[in-house]
């Protein structure tokens, strides 16, 4: 049985798909460690834990999602298609330009603290090479 579902992917409006209604479909095209974000009674959020970290996608209240996600409607815990009404609400909710200035600022604020530890690390590792070179010289 297919399903009507909102595909949300970094860097592109949120849109209707239909999809098998298995979890072993989400999982094949999320990703495995899955988790659940409920946005009201009806409504979940499905994405992937490990998606990469520079995948940055949209802010839910004062989390940001990383990498691709479904919008899905339970119904007596089984995924059942999306109501016209939950579409609108949802396609409204995570429109791109709404994120993007957000998500903007955090990449640069990730990226920036990122990169400087990995020049610390690099300054490190050069230290520790000079006294390994200095020990084994010696």
């Amino acid at each position: 049985m297919k399903i009507k579902v909102l595909l949300v992917m970094p860097g592109r409006e949120a849109q209707v798909v239909k999809i098998p209604a298995s979890i072993k479909y989400i999982k094949a095209f999320i990703g495995e460690n899955l988790f659940r974000i409920k946005l009201s009674a009806n409504t979940v959020l499905i994405a992937n834990k490990d998606a990469a970290h520079d995948e940055f996608n949209r802010i839910v209240g004062s989390n940001i999602i990383l990498g691709t996600f479904f919008v899905v409607s339970i119904k007596n815990m089984h995924r059942v298609s999306m109501k016209k009404k939950d579409i609108r609400k949802y396609t409204n909710m995570f429109k791109l330009r709404k994120h993007q200035r957000k998500i903007d600022i955090y990449k640069e604020e990730y990226l920036e603290e990122y990169y400087s530890n990995q020049r610390k690390m690099k300054q490190k590792n050069a230290k520790r090479n000079k006294q390994e070179l200095f020990k084994i010289a010696a």
